[in-house]
């Protein structure tokens, strides 16, 4: 029984990134380069959202202190940063933004044991593969899957009448098991798979035409989407497309008339409350920061509001392991702008939940519902 109670009395080891009056956070994002002002307004986000805590007196007196790095021009780069950053060292990472090498990073967090909220990435797994790991939204296994729940939906009717057009072979990568999985679980048998190619274009097209095939998910960005819906309106077939949102630009609402309520979009839903909005944008101006990266940004900031909230559930004698598994009791968190955050021992995205708007050629705007046809210019 003495054994035991001294034990208890142990203090708790020091913690890499943590000191009697502050805690050291790390991120990272690309500063230079064609990713540079996405990197920069992450930054900023989180500067003035840290420099606002530590004027209200921070976590249990400690100071948060943001260290974020650049990430560099390559995935070799970021990872070169990613592993400086680990060892400055930083207790916790929040909202890197690493395009192309997120795989890396979060390689690199399990491998140094530090908890990383939110990531900001495109690809997202639905399992656990890294306790470390913490995504706040769906990424894009998550939106294909609730792309192919949609359209099941809508028809009411058989999906045999579907093909899958591949424009993007890395992309396929990334989502074709989440999207195999969701046909299996509607019963569904797998769509025939189309390797999309510029050359072959027409002819593809043509094919497709004569199969009679009414619904095309169509794995691409914006760029791809376009030329393949023009040369679709061309052989006049307008099949209803299913696209990613988060890769398509305002070009798609210039897309032929023909295709007006066939275009479904999958975004990651956003719940703003009441008021929350307003007091987001006035975060933004009170700092002087533009909202050009709005969704990002949004991302940082209840990123960062997660994080202290974790800390401040963890204690004052806060560890990793401690914070990890704060996070993990994490049930239906409110940050105002998201829907309800949720993490668990076996769940690492906070939230599942997918808006599918409809491109209205009509008003040139994204539409919960479409009508029927657009109207002439």
């Amino acid at each position: 029984m003495r054994i035991h109670a001294l034990q208890a009395k142990q203090p708790t080891p020091p913690q890499p990134g943590i000191t009697a009056n502050s805690i050291t956070i790390g991120s990272l994002g690309p500063l230079t380069g064609e990713n540079a002002e996405t990197g920069s307004a992450v930054k900023a986000v989180l500067t003035a959202y840290f420099d606002d805590l530590n004027q209200r007196g921070g976590v249990y007196g400690r100071r948060i202190v943001l260290r974020f790095d650049e990430s560099g021009g390559n995935s070799a780069a970021t990872l070169k940063s990613a592993k400086r950053l680990a060892a400055a060292p930083v207790f916790a990472m929040v909202a890197p933004f690493v395009p192309d090498a997120e795989q890396k990073l979060a390689a690199v967090a399990h491998a140094s044991k530090i908890p990383l909220v939110g990531l900001l990435a495109l690809s997202v797994p639905s399992d656990p593969v890294n306790r470390e790991v913490f995504y706040l939204l769906p990424g894009f296994q998550q939106l294909e899957q609730e792309l192919v729940r949609f359209a099941a939906a809508q028809e009411k009717a058989a999906m045999e009448k579907t093909a899958v057009v591949v424009a993007d072979s890395k992309l396929q990568t990334d989502v074709a098991a989440a999207m195999q999985a969701t046909w299996k679980e509607l019963s569904v048998e797998k769509p025939q798979e189309v390797v999309f190619s510029a050359a072959k274009g027409a002819e593809i097209i043509s094919d497709l035409h004569e199969q009679g095939i009414e619904r095309v998910f169509f794995i691409g960005d914006g760029e791809q989407l376009g030329p393949w819906i023009q040369a679709a309106d061309k052989a006049e077939w307008a099949p209803r497309f299913f696209v990613l949102g988060p890769l398509l630009d305002e070009s798609i609402l210039g897309a032929p008339a023909r295709f007006q309520g066939k275009i479904f979009a999958a975004y990651p839903q956003l719940q703003p409350e009441m008021g929350a909005v307003d007091e987001f944008d006035y975060f933004l101006s009170s700092h002087n920061l533009a909202s050009d990266h709005r969704l990002v940004q949004i991302s940082a900031y209840c990123a960062a509001k997660i994080l202290v909230e974790a800390l401040a559930r963890a204690g004052k004698n806060v560890t990793r392991e401690k914070l990890i598994q704060t996070l993990e009791q994490m049930r239906d968190f409110r940050t105002g702008l998201l829907p309800g955050i949720t993490f668990g021992a076996n769940r690492r995205v906070g939230s599942f939940k997918a808006e599918i708007v409809c491109v209205d050629l009509a008003s040139h705007s994204f539409q919960a519902e479409c009508s029927k046809t657009a109207k002439p210019e």
